[in-house]
């Protein structure tokens, strides 16, 4: 669903900037355009497209904007390496359902240490000592 109707110049735009790019990202910047609304499948948040990367095996991934403004989020935050199959378009958020984001992005940046450990402790682990995050081993 588009959350953001193109003008005719955006449209041009995006479709000669389309047109110069290699043959499998042009083929996903067709299948997902900036203005559209899609659900990121493992997650299940809304998200929209930022950009197309082409890997050197020839593959090609998004990067999505996981906004406040379509989830209700820890935080608002860009996702790279996101797989097309990985997407589906989605519907804006019921007028009723809860959106926003928690944390502003300075609040993020202060308590970025504390969010690793929180957001994924089978990967991180506080060190006592410095207060800073730390890979486990």
């Amino acid at each position: 669903m588009r959350v953001i109707e193109p003008t005719e110049e955006e449209l041009i735009a995006y479709r000669q900037w389309v047109d110069t790019r290699p043959l499998a990202v042009r083929i996903l910047a067709q299948r997902f355009d900036p203005w559209s609304l899609y659900r990121f499948k493992p997650s299940g948040h809304r998200v929209t497209v930022l950009s197309f990367d082409e890997r050197i095996d020839g593959t090609v991934t998004l990067t999505v904007l996981v906004s406040g403004q379509y989830n209700a989020v820890l935080f608002e935050r860009n996702v790279f390496g996101v797989r097309p199959d990985d997407l589906e378009s989605a519907d804006v958020p019921h007028p009723d359902e809860r959106t926003g984001a928690v944390l502003t992005h300075e609040q993020v940046a202060h308590n970025i240490e504390t969010l690793r450990v929180y957001a994924r402790p089978d990967l991180w682990v506080m060190d006592e000592t410095t207060g800073k995050a730390m890979r486990k081993q």
